[in-house]
């Protein structure tokens, strides 16, 4: 809807199709035309709805859009005007709706009481991945919990219904259209969106979900990592989703931390870790949330399973490397995600 945006936007399941400059622009005072682009707009429903679309040139007050609204009706007592922004904040929805003042915002926020809409719910401002929602977007986007409800999430994810719901809420500030309602149960819906798409939509808010690394001098015998359920991460995972060269001589695998503890325990005063100045021989990462799907891409050349190629690219965008061959081969497997 702001600026500069594409002309087509989807409202609760209608075209919203935003046109030339309104007319009727030229029979206001000026000083509305300064505050705000004013563009002949339809609604594409049942039946098409026309209304002049008012977007902010600037900060959008209330008083502004109260007198604009103001002068419109005056001119034209049928045609609607709506405030057309890319976030709402509380303090400003409120005061919309209390004087009556249509609006749409990009985050998902509507009031169209002209059509019998009333006011949706504030959608939060979309921000970086909790660990958790993290995990349930990136099985959505791909293709496996698509259609699933909040209760069966709950019991995917070993969570409560009251953590799920939180989760929920962080993916739907991404993309609003992604939960929908069935009877009492919200439900994660990939609303008609290619792994492409649904990748380009969480890229920016994907977290790196390495949450601790241990650093060990000596390297572990590939059969006693897999009986620890480790699996290829980082760096030596790369190679089975790209071109990039596996190199055997510096594993980096991910470990549960229950299978950490275990391991320690088995290892004794083997478990050596090095300094950070120095090289490693094995690196083993921790990680903020289970592996749902591992890749067995990896079993006939290491013995290992690798993570999820999703998971495995939000921790390597979320890396520094200054290797041409490394960001070639994340580029790599950025494609293999969607094919």
């Amino acid at each position: 809807m702001a600026r500069n945006r594409q002309p087509h936007a989807t409202v609760l399941g209608m075209e919203l199709v935003i046109g030339e400059s309104a007319s009727m622009k030229n029979q206001l005072p000026r000083i509305h035309s300064k505050r705000y682009d004013l563009r002949d707009a339809t609604l594409r429903g049942i039946e098409d709805r026309h209304f002049i679309a008012a977007t902010p040139k600037s900060h959008a007050t209330v008083p502004s859009a109260k007198s604009l609204t103001s002068t419109i009706r005056r001119l034209d007592e049928g045609l609607p005007v709506v405030i057309c922004l890319e976030r709402m904040d509380a303090g400003l929805k409120q005061s919309l709706v209390r004087e009556n003042i249509p609006f749409i915002s990009e985050d998902g926020n509507v009031y169209l009481p002209f059509l019998g809409i009333q006011e949706t719910p504030l959608l939060p401002i979309p921000a970086p991945l909790s660990p958790q929602a993290q995990r349930i977007a990136l099985n959505l986007a791909a293709g496996r919990w698509a259609g699933v409800t909040a209760s069966e999430l709950a019991e995917l994810c070993g969570k409560s219904k009251a953590s799920i719901t939180k989760y929920l809420r962080e993916i739907e500030a991404i993309g609003p259209s992604l939960i929908s309602t069935s009877g009492k149960n919200r439900v994660l819906d990939n609303s008609g969106k290619s792994r492409e798409e649904l990748l380009d939509l969480f890229e920016p808010y994907l977290v790196n979900p390495v949450k601790t690394r241990y650093r060990l001098t000596t390297p572990i015998d590939a059969d006693v990592l897999a009986n620890h359920n480790a699996r290829l991460s980082g760096l030596s995972a790369l190679p089975f989703f790209s071109d990039l060269a596996h190199d055997p001589s510096r594993l980096v695998v991910e470990i549960s931390h229950e299978d950490i503890v275990a391991l320690r325990g088995a290892l004794g005063d083997a478990w050596q870790e090095t300094a950070w100045s120095e090289n490693a021989s094995l690196i083993i990462e921790e990680w903020s949330y289970p592996i749902d799907v591992p890749s067995n891409s990896s079993m006939t050349c290491t013995n290992l399973e690798c993570v999820d190629p999703w998971s495995l690219y939000a921790e390597l965008i979320s890396e520094r490397f200054d290797d041409v061959r490394v960001e070639d081969a994340i580029e790599q497997l950025r494609e293999h995600l969607y094919r």
